[in-house]
């Protein structure tokens, strides 16, 4: 079995290994150490240094791996949260609001009843108003599924949203702010 000469990295003392050896005990200071090969040369390191250079790779590896898991979750909910917008004619867009379906169903409300109060004092003959009352109630139905379907979208985009909440939340495990638009 050949040796190989190394020096303990802790205390200077001469060592000499058998060249299969990964690991030793310097019998001066009682150091334990690794035999560390790179070509033909070699030399030793301190175990203790090396498990905390390892544990610091291992700590930057999992903060680029949650920067990364982050950055992913923030992706698609940006992409989730655009099927959300409700486009207006103009070309404007906002994001749904059971507060904009409310208003849409009472103004369909006070229309229905506008529209009522209209047909009851115009002086329509009861044939005439007959005629209109389908008119009217077709008004009313359309406002209510309106604004029905207002609601639901806000409501299923507020469920999302808080979904997507809690999961960054538990990625980041309050290290991280949570910053959500």
């Amino acid at each position: 079995m050949k040796l190989i000469p190394l020096n303990c990295r802790q205390c200077g003392a001469p060592l000499s290994v058998p060249e299969d050896v990964r690991h030793v005990t310097c019998l001066h200071c009682g150091t334990q150490l690794a035999v560390v090969r790179e070509g033909a040369a070699a030399y030793t390191e301190i175990l203790q240094q090396l498990d905390r250079r390892t544990s610091v790779v291992e700590e930057k590896v999992g903060h680029l791996d949650q920067r990364q898991q982050l950055f992913e979750l923030d992706q698609e909910w940006a992409r989730q949260r655009e099927a959300f917008y409700v486009h207006a004619k103009d070309g404007s867009s906002r994001l749904p609001s059971k507060k904009d379906a409310r208003m849409t169903g009472a103004t369909a409300g006070v229309g229905l009843v506008i529209l009522c109060g209209v047909t009851l004092l115009s002086g329509l003959p009861s044939e005439g108003i007959v005629v209109v009352i389908p008119f009217i109630l077709l008004f009313g139905a359309i406002g209510g599924v309106v604004s029905m379907r207002q609601y639901a979208k806000a409501r299923d985009y507020e469920f999302a949203k808080r979904r997507y909440q809690r999961r960054r939340a538990k990625l980041t495990k309050g290290d991280w702010p949570i910053m959500t638009k």
